[in-house]
């Protein structure tokens, strides 16, 4: 479970770094952002209940399902199936641990907690913004590519730390 915790961590640094505004006039921007993820990460409260069934919700409940590709359900299940391949984890237990976020609690506390997460984030007129993106052209190739960028990003830092001198 902490290699999930881990990769989904990567997966969103990765993530929040394709979605930022590039500023090249900055310097030293990286401890600025794993400053905000530190401290967002060490103040993140669960929450697991139900959202109220407003605009703001189904206005997030649009935007991921337009992103489609990679979302935070579909990593959980990408790992579980990795994790089978590796067969270093009893396959029952995999299949407790699936079965569990794709049609127990887990699934409904996970949607219920990424609601509130984007709630936090993202005003309702940020959340229209990005739906507009998400239909355009440019904005289902993002959805599309993205998932496979960030995988190969992952790749490409396991494959350099191998060349670091042990």
């Amino acid at each position: 479970m902490k290699k999930n915790k881990t990769l989904i961590i990567i997966f969103c640094l990765l993530a929040n770094n394709l979605f930022a505004q590039a500023d090249t006039t900055k310097k030293n921007s990286a401890p600025a952002i794993f400053d905000r993820i530190t401290k967002s990460i060490t103040d993140f409260q669960l929450d697991t209940t139900a959202a109220p069934n407003d605009k703001i919700t189904r206005k997030i409940i649009e935007l991921r399902n337009l992103r489609g590709g990679f979302n935070i359900n579909e990593v959980i299940e990408f790992k579980i199936e990795e994790d089978r391949q590796k067969n270093e984890v009893p396959k029952a237990e995999l299949d407790k641990v699936a079965n569990f976020f794709t049609s127990g609690n887990g699934k409904k506390w996970l949607n219920n907690a990424m609601i509130w997460i984007y709630r936090n984030h993202f005003t309702y007129s940020e959340l229209k913004k990005l739906v507009k993106f998400y239909k355009t052209p440019a904005g289902q190739k993002m959805a599309t590519e993205l998932p496979l960028i960030m995988v190969k990003s992952l790749k490409a830092g396991e494959m350099i730390k191998e060349l670091y001198p042990k």
